[in-house]
C-alpha cells in the first residue's frame, strides 16, 4: 500500500497562485487550516489560518466562519478531548 503525503491547504494556495511561507517547504502532511473568502472592494480575497500539528502537542484553536461578519473559535483540542470521552477511548 502506497502512503501519500499531501497538504490540501497548500494545493488550494497553489491553485489560486498564492503561497503561505508559514507552512514550509515541503508543507506538513498533518495540519489544521481555516479559510474564508473575504470581500475587498470589487473582488474577494482568501483569508487563511493554518497551523502544523505535532504529535503530543495540543491542537490549535482556529476561527470557524459562519458568515462574513461572524466567526466562532473552534477549539480543536477541547473537541478532540470531548470526543474521546464520549467514545470512551481516553
Amino acid at each position: 500500500m502506497a502512503v501519500r503525503d499531501f497538504n490540501l491547504y497548500a494545493e488550494l494556495l497553489e491553485l489560486i497562485g498564492e503561497h503561505d511561507p508559514a507552512i514550509g517547504d515541503p508543507p506538513p502532511a498533518t495540519y489544521a487550516a481555516s479559510c474564508r473568502w473575504c470581500p475587498r472592494g470589487a473582488s474577494r480575497w482568501l483569508e487563511a489560518w493554518s497551523r502544523p500539528l505535532t504529535v503530543g502537542e495540543p491542537l490549535p484553536v482556529l476561527p470557524l466562519w459562519l458568515s462574513d461578519e461572524l466567526a466562532i473559535p473552534l477549539d480543536l483540542e477541547a473537541s478532540y478531548e470531548q470526543t474521546c470521552r464520549d467514545l470512551r477511548i481516553a
